[in-house]
Order: C-alpha cells, then sequence, then structure tokens
C-alpha cells in the first residue's frame, strides 16, 4: 500500500533498536526521510547501516529528556533538512520495582521516561510541525507509543502504568488544541512485544512454560506481538490515508484488552 509518505521527514525517538527501529524501517520502505535518536551512538551507527539509505536517514546521539539535547537536535534537523513533517515519541521503559515499593525518586523516573520526555518532545518540535502541516496533504502528525498497561490493571509495575495512563490523556487533550494548527496526534498502543534485547525475550529464557500459558488465558491471539506489526499501525496514522484521525489510541495487542 502506498502511504504517499516519499520524502515526508519523520522524526523517530529512541530508534535504533527494537520497536523504534522497526518504525523506521517502515518510514523507510514507504520512501520516508527518518531522524534517527538514541543515547547509543554505535547502535545508531549499526541502525543506519541496516537501513542502507544513506541519502534519506540521518541519527542523532542524545538522551530527549535532557532540554539542552532537545535544544541541540533541533538544530541539528535545522541544519540539516530545515524542519520536520511528522513526530514519534517512542521513548519509554516498563522496568521498575513492583507496586509498593516506589518511592519518590520512582515515580518521577518513570514520568520522566514514560511521559515528561514525551511531552518535551512535542514542545520542542511544534514550531516545525506547525510550519510544516500548511504544506503537507492530510497535516503534520504526532504518534505516541503507548502501553496496554496504561488501560487496564494487568500486573504491570504502578509506577509505570500511571505513567502511561497520562500519556494516554496528554494526547486526547491536546489533540483538540493542535487540530486548529492542523497538526493531528494519536496514541499507537502495543501489547506484549518480541524483539532482541526485550523483557519478553528474558522472560521467554527463564521460564518459556509461564510465558507460553499467560499468552494462552490473558491474549486471544495466543503468541507475543512483532514490532513490525505495530510499525505498520504507525505509519498509517502518520500518512494523510489518516486524515480525518486524531485524539485516538490505537490498540495492537492481539486482542488481550478485550479479553477484560
Amino acid at each position: 500500500m502506498d502511504l504517499r509518505l516519499r520524502d515526508q521527514r519523520v522524526l523517530i525517538t529512541g530508534s535504533s533498536r527494537g520497536l523504534g527501529f522497526a518504525i523506521a524501517k517502515a518510514f523507510v520502505s514507504e520512501g520516508a526521510k527518518v531522524v534517527l535518536t538514541g543515547r547509543d551512538e554505535q547502535g545508531l551507527l549499526n541502525a543506519e547501516k541496516k537501513l542502507n539509505k544513506p541519502d534519506s536517514v540521518i541519527s542523532y546521539c542524545g538522551d530527549v529528556h535532557d532540554a539542552a539535547s532537545l535544544d541541540d537536535l533541533s538544530e541539528f534537523i535545522r541544519a540539516e533538512w530545515g524542519g520536520i513533517d511528522h513526530l514519534v515519541c517512542n521513548v519509554g521503559s516498563g522496568r521498575s520495582v513492583p507496586s509498593l515499593e516506589e518511592d519518590i525518586l520512582e515515580w518521577q523516573r518513570m514520568l520522566d521516561i514514560n511521559l515528561l520526555g514525551a511531552v518535551s518532545c512535542v514542545k520542542a518540535m511544534q514550531p516545525f510541525l506547525m510550519q510544516s502541516a500548511e504544506h503537507i496533504d492530510g497535516g503534520s502528525s504526532i504518534t505516541l507509543i503507548g502501553s496496554i498497561c496504561g488501560e487496564e490493571a494487568l500486573g504491570c509495575p504502578t509506577a509505570y502504568a500511571v505513567a502511561k495512563s497520562a500519556l494516554h490523556s496528554y494526547s486526547n487533550n491536546m489533540a483538540r488544541s493542535l487540530a486548529a494548527n492542523k497538526v493531528r496526534i494519536n496514541t499507537v498502543t502495543p501489547g506484549n512485544l518480541i524483539f532482541s534485547g526485550s523483557a519478553w525475550e528474558d522472560k521467554l529464557a527463564s521460564n518459556a512454560g509461564a510465558v507460553q500459558e499467560m499468552l494462552d488465558k490473558e491474549v486471544p491471539m495466543k503468541r507475543l506481538g512483532k514490532p513490525e506489526e505495530v510499525a505498520s499501525v504507525v505509519a498509517f496514522l502518520t500518512s494523510s490515508c489518516a486524515a480525518f484521525v486524531t485524539g485516538a489510541n490505537w490498540v495492537v495487542d492481539g486482542g488481550q484488552m478485550r479479553s477484560y
């Protein structure tokens, strides 16, 4: 399917591996120009090499949770491409302490990683998006990567769940304000994904039987998801094919939430 994304400029945070890299790959396959970000310089170089599109893929090494790094990223994008047309906020982590063991520092850490980083990135990139929205069919777009833990009580760390729930609310509420500037914002909410370095890879290695038992009980499709299955939804929502979609939460979880 041609999503009409050719030569459109997309910034994807946390995109050197895992889901972020799969999202980058989906955009590159549609002919888009991609900015990769991450904190691991070698990981970014490896990602660029795998994508093998030197004319349409650039990368920035830095922490998007840091204000100075965001300023540098904005200047880097301005110098290289003059701006961006779309933003995908993928940075997040569910690795936290068990519920009831959180202290205020852990709450702040989870909020910084899973909510405030995306909020800061949206704020920093907003001028680019508003500028390009006038020239893009369907307007510019922002896609936030949420989690089903932010929608249902699934037993994950509470601080992570609360942060993701707040991210979903942020998207819903920002949609009204951004729409006036022809910028759409949506959330894509994955379920349990398997990829190299993921938490589910560790769980499979330690007790594959327990993982399958959980899948059989809680996930109607009875399997883990693939990053590519989420990436294709992100690409679609970014495109003009979804020009009338904003403030939405697209769940990609094999039916897990529907079983509750």
